[in-house]
């Protein structure tokens, strides 16, 4: 594992500000260095806060827009304007207001008649963009649920033991609804140079302590698989969300 970082703020408007700013500072290094950054996203209830921050001065101006590319780190497998779909959700909050190239932005294809299918295409378009950006997702932006999920690797789910070289699975019976959806294994989710953990709620605060504390138990805590060599974990905690650590 690479470095690991804990920050706590004192509250989630707090926390949002913050994430932002990391965000804009992650995404300028990689576009400087190398022209280009691949940030993947997620769904929840911290994403919106930060996309708006993004997207607003003074951290609109100092986004590299045009050098990003977008991929999500997970998808309900629902229509791309279905009010689950974690891509509705970027587009309405971050999409719809920056000006990142429209054939830079990269929605899981749900329109495929099986989950297994769409899985198999989002891999395959992963694995493209992968090689396009020294091998590495620049940016993954995750969050942590009260059972310790991230993305959509639920505790004891199949999806947790997928081949190494497996980068995209499709996951039946989600404990949360709607029960089918697609993600990124733990393997690609470990490609990434910076991981960012957004965590707030004292309904979290167990499985903190459990990912960050606690023995490597990673099918009990998936969060814990993600642990890029080389790269950076970065968990931003508010403080409800810290109280048990």
């Amino acid at each position: 594992m690479g470095e690991l970082e804990v920050l706590i703020f004192p509250t989630v408007d707090a926390l949002a500000e913050a994430a932002a700013r990391r965000i804009a500072d992650l995404a300028g290094a990689a576009a400087s260095v190398r022209g280009a950054c691949l940030l993947a996203l997620s769904g929840g209830s911290l994403p919106p806060r930060v996309h708006r921050l993004l997207v607003a001065e003074p951290l609109r101006g100092q986004m590299p827009w045009g050098s990003l590319s977008v991929i999500w780190a997970d998808e309900r497998y629902v229509s791309l304007d279905h009010p689950d779909s974690n891509y509705l959700q970027a587009r309405q909050t971050l999409l719809d207001h920056a000006p990142i190239p429209a054939a830079q932005i990269y929605p899981v294809p749900t329109a495929y008649p099986a989950a297994a299918q769409a899985a198999s295409g989002y891999g395959r378009q992963l694995r493209a963009l992968l090689d396009a950006h020294a091998g590495r997702i620049d940016i993954a932006v995750l969050g942590m649920g009260p059972d310790g999920h991230t993305a959509s690797l639920f505790p004891g789910h199949p999806a947790l033991d997928a081949p190494e070289d497996q980068l995209v699975i499709a996951v039946a019976g989600s404990p949360k609804p709607p029960s089918t959806r697609i993600s990124l294994t733990p393997a690609a989710l470990n490609r990434a140079a910076a991981v960012i953990f957004l965590v707030a709620g004292a309904d979290k605060a167990a499985k903190v302590r459990a990912a960050l504390r606690g023995p490597y138990d990673p099918h009990a805590t998936p969060a814990q698989f993600v642990r890029p060599p080389g790269g950076q974990v970065i968990w931003m905690l508010d403080a409800a969300a810290a109280s048990d650590m």
